[in-house]
């Protein structure tokens, strides 16, 4: 476990100055944490929401710095919207694993009405496949 948290923390410093191992970085830091968490066996980590939006900020500030020290200039009104996209990814990301660990927790507790939920989801799932694997109307364009 603590291999991974140093191939982590040393694969970030590397990606400091190569920046094409930035994602491989932030998946071994992600990763060392789910592997904490996997040998530490806690009941329910609430803090995972904040280290996945952590992860996902940091990715998102660093892709921006490489666009900035880019001999190419910034679109304009980027200086305002990439900071906002940024900031609404984050919140997204704890809204969404919060969901997620919520589901999680749910899903530990047994009886009919959690099964009934399961089975609903499961038939949401298999609606949307479905779906999905219609074809496009002839009047549609799929552009």
């Amino acid at each position: 476990m603590l291999a991974a948290g140093v191939a982590g923390a040393l694969a970030t410093a590397v990606a400091l100055r190569l920046s094409t191992l930035l994602g491989p970085a932030l998946v071994l830091s992600g990763g060392a944490y789910g592997l904490l968490l996997g040998i530490d066996d806690p009941p329910l980590d609430a803090r995972a929401a904040g280290v996945a939006a952590a992860l996902l900020v940091v990715g998102e500030l660093a892709g921006w710095a490489r666009e900035l020290a880019s001999t190419t200039r910034d679109e304009p009104g980027n200086a305002w919207r990439r900071p906002v996209w940024i900031a609404v990814a984050g919140i997204g990301t704890v809204g969404l694993v919060t969901v997620l660990l919520a589901v999680v927790d749910v899903a530990q507790v047994e009886g009919l009405a959690i099964e009934a939920l399961g089975a609903l989801a499961a038939l949401a799932a298999v609606v949307v496949l479905v779906r999905m694997a219609r074809p496009a109307p002839s009047g549609s364009s799929a552009e």
